[in-house]
């Protein structure tokens, strides 16, 4: 572990990086992901059921079935029974639909990551996704092996900050339990859940919200993108 106090810490003196994926990584300029909500609400609902009304940037997959689940009227204890089946309904859904991907991976994100791998850090994912589908965007546009362990929505994981427990968890297994570990995101759900297991947060503008909006969150650091990290590692 590098012995450096944590005010001072440049953003890429950390041994390890937990990464979201939608919008911070990656975009989709597809529906895959939405359909698959759709087909897996609808089959467990017995009706259409959609997204409408349903907050999704920086929420999780589980927390969104149940947001949709709740505004179609459906009692948790005729969906929650069901929800295991409604997630493999959605990683099916994905699985069969992959050619109809159209994902563009963002503007310095593999500069970024070969540059943290260079220095040694591990790197890993802290995503609202179930862990599937994750990857499964990830090997479409070819950055899948660039990450080592991960934090997923699967057990029904509502509250981000406990995707990112999970990878924190795995990331002190490679590194040592007490490893400095940074979260990057592009939501101010992002910086919350990273405070909330006491960790740095790197905030990219890359999404739906502004770097104004970001820092006032009070993130570690806050960039427009990802292509302007290694401009400002020194």
């Amino acid at each position: 572990m590098l012995n450096i106090d944590r005010r001072l810490r440049r953003w890429d003196e950390y041994e390890g990086y937990i990464f979201d994926v939608d919008d911070t990584l990656l975009h989709c300029d597809d529906a895959v992901h939405y359909f698959a909500f759709c087909t897996g609400l609808t089959a467990l609902g017995g009706r259409s059921v959609n997204l409408d009304g349903v907050k999704v940037h920086g929420s999780t997959d589980a927390a969104i079935l149940r947001d949709a689940l709740t505004l179609a009227g459906i009692p948790e204890d005729v969906w929650k029974p069901q929800i295991s089946e409604c997630c493999d309904c959605m990683r099916n859904y994905v699985a069969e639909h992959c050619a109809d991907f159209r994902i563009r991976v963002l503007p310095g994100v593999i500069d970024t990551l070969q540059y943290l791998c260079s220095r040694g850090a591990v790197i890993g994912l802290g995503t609202g996704n179930l862990e599937a589908i994750a990857r499964m965007k990830l090997h479409h546009c070819g950055i899948l092996d660039y990450f080592q362990f991960g934090g997923f929505s699967d057990h029904h994981q509502v509250e981000r900050a406990s995707v990112i427990a999970q990878a924190l968890r795995e990331a002190r297994t490679l590194v040592g339990p007490h490893a400095a570990i940074c979260v990057v995101g592009d939501t101010p759900a992002d910086i919350l859940a990273a405070r909330a297991n006491g960790l740095d947060t790197i905030a990219v503008a890359s999404g739906p919200y502004s770097l104004v909006q970001l820092r006032s969150y009070d993130p570690r650091w806050c960039f427009p993108s990802l292509q302007m990290t290694p401009s400002v590692c020194c």
